[in-house]
């Protein structure tokens, strides 16, 4: 469960630790005062999309941090240790800073991780019902997953095998689409490869050719003035002019006058033993520049050669690509395609075989998941109508109706990953009226206790993450059915540790624990700040939310504090028939 939230420079607040309890924790407080602030922190540790608007006005980063203890959860430790991400083996803490630069900093018992890893792990500790996640029933297409999560562990082996095989045949079905071209096409296509493939590998491309060719023109195309420098370097440096010895011979000469007086003084000799060893540098250097000289050759041929080369190059990176890389990869992938073309035939053949084999196979898995589908969609329909019976809707029935395929229908085009099967909910809330469409005859209230139902069936299987948070799950209800759902709620609050937010003070006095959100004015600014009230803080705070003009009269009073005691009675009465 959920131990310590704790909040920094995000929104409204500058920094706050909340400690939540087991069972049922409720935050309330005026609307305005920041309450969606502490379900988007609870967001952000869940991963969901990150909005640097949330980044206190004037800060440079925001931060949230969860503490989680996971003593008794045995999935959790497994996960962070192959992920190699264990502390104390008691705690798991998750965080994640935003920066107004841009960065998502994400970590999980101090270890810097992924957005992703963040998002695996998290899920497994937290589950959020958003104020507007109702409205997803109202879109048919949701509803097959209501059904597959409440069925999951018959449904899911199945699915994966359908989308192992839907992946299979899809793309074998996409292979022999391309190979079923017709004749003629097939056999342009062969041409124009053929020709193609002919004039890359006549070609002979070779991957670094270009850079010895680009070398070798530049000194065809300088050849001249290369040869002219060698020419007159050698005669100045090693042959000498007309009139004299060479500047190596002259070093020589110079160097052998000091030589006698080098050893008179350090400093005579530190001037010998330089110029001693500048002359066998360029002794040295003169014998390279004459081995370079009479290296070279040249001819107008190879310089020829070398352009034309160059020409046919970049006329075949305008047809084929821009590097060399690049037309040999596409010289590769024509060549593979020809192949194949060139063998369609027999591909042809094998692929018909093989999208029939995995059609076959796809098939039969659908039908299985079909059967599956409709053997859980009776348990559903008896327990989500437990559910609303128990939530005030005593007439409420809902079927879960399987649109037959048509005749012909169950072709290979009609497979998905998820089967053949398309399910929409069916409902009706009083006697004598026939089943409908959910979407069209819901109001918002029973949308909303549809999903707390749902919800609570989710609640009471294994593997769901112990704490849910629910943000202002009231929408659309008052009155008795407030006081139902909050029943509902704390039967929850049982077995998994709740976190509500709400407008509604039935829901309030059901809470094991309530927390207050306000806002105040500090120094010309309006920060928001969350404590947790004591009893008479709670009657307090709940007068409040029953209303009227006299909210604190000692009247509204005395009903707060007997809404109290009655939901003390009745979660006692509750336990006990849980416990039966």
């Amino acid at each position: 469960m959920l131990l310590q939230l704790s909040i920094h420079n995000l929104a409204l607040i500058d920094g706050m630790t909340l400690d939540f309890a087991p069972g049922m924790n409720v935050l309330t407080g005026e609307t305005g005062a920041g309450k969606s602030i502490v379900v988007d922190a609870v967001n952000l540790v869940l991963g969901e999309r990150a909005d640097r608007d949330l980044i206190a006005n004037g800060k440079s980063k925001a931060r949230v941090e969860a503490v989680f203890d996971i003593a008794d959860n045995a999935r959790v430790r497994a996960l962070l240790d192959s992920l190699e991400l264990s502390g104390d083996e008691d705690t798991a803490s998750i965080s994640r800073e935003l920066t107004s630069a841009g960065k998502n900093i994400c970590r999980i018992n101090g270890t810097i991780v992924p957005l992703q890893t963040l998002r695996q792990v998290s899920a497994q500790l937290l589950d959020i019902h958003g104020q507007h996640e109702h409205q997803l029933l109202l879109d048919s297409r949701n509803h097959l997953g209501y059904l597959d999560n409440y069925a999951a562990d018959e449904v899911n082996p199945l699915l994966e095998r359908c989308a192992q095989l839907y992946e299979t045949w899809r793309a074998s079905g996409q292979k022999l689409s391309r190979l079923r071209r017709s004749v003629a096409e097939r056999e342009q296509r062969i041409d124009m490869l053929r020709f193609q493939l002919e004039e890359l590998e006549s070609a002979h491309l070779q991957p670094d050719e270009e850079d010895e060719l680009e070398r070798q023109k530049v000194f065809y195309r300088n050849a001249g003035k290369i040869m002219g420098a060698f020419d007159e370097a050698c005669t100045l440096l090693s042959s000498g002019s007309e009139d004299g010895a060479s500047v190596v011979e002259k070093l020589r000469e110079g160097v052998d006058a000091i030589a006698p007086i080098s050893a008179l003084d350090d400093r005579y000799e530190a001037v010998y033993t330089r110029l001693d060893g500048l002359y066998y540098e360029v002794e040295d250097a003169v014998g390279d520049l004459v081995a370079l000289r009479e290296e070279m050759d040249f001819d107008q041929e190879d310089a020829e050669r070398v352009e034309s080369r160059l020409d046919l190059l970049r006329r075949l990176h305008r047809k084929y690509g821009a590097t060399m890389a690049e037309m040999i990869r596409y010289r590769d992938k024509i060549k593979a395609e020809l192949s194949e073309l060139q063998d369609s035939d027999e591909a042809i053949e094998h692929l018909e075989k093989e999208v029939r084999h995995t059609a076959r196979a796809l098939s039969e898995v659908s039908t299985e998941l079909t059967h599956v589908r409709e053997q859980a969609a009776h348990r559903f329909e008896k327990d989500i109508e437990a559910q609303l019976h128990d939530l005030g809707m005593k007439n409420a029935r809902l079927s879960m109706h399987f649109t037959p395929l048509a005749e012909g229908e169950r072709r290979t085009d009609r497979f998905s990953p998820q089967g053949v099967d398309r399910v929409e909910m069916m409902f009706c809330a009083n006697l004598g009226q026939p089943l409908k469409p959910l979407a069209r005859v819901a109001s918002g209230g029973e949308l909303s206790r549809i999903m707390l139902g749902l919800k609570n069936l989710s609640a009471q299987k294994p593997g769901i993450p112990r704490s849910m948070v629910f943000d202002e799950i009231d929408t659309g209800i008052s009155g008795r059915m407030a006081q139902v759902v909050s029943e509902k709620m704390s039967q929850i609050g049982d077995h998994h540790q709740v976190i509500c937010v709400t407008h509604l003070p039935q829901i309030a006095a059901m809470a094991d624990e309530q927390f207050l959100v306000s806002k105040h004015d500090e120094n010309g600014v309006t920060r928001t700040q969350v404590v947790q009230l004591s009893r008479e803080q709670r009657a307090q705070e709940i007068a409040r939310m029953v209303g009227g003009a006299d909210c604190e009269s000692e009247s509204n009073i005395r009903h707060a504090y007997t809404m109290l005691d009655d939901a003390d009675r009745r979660k006692q009465e509750l336990r006990a028939a849980y416990r039966a």
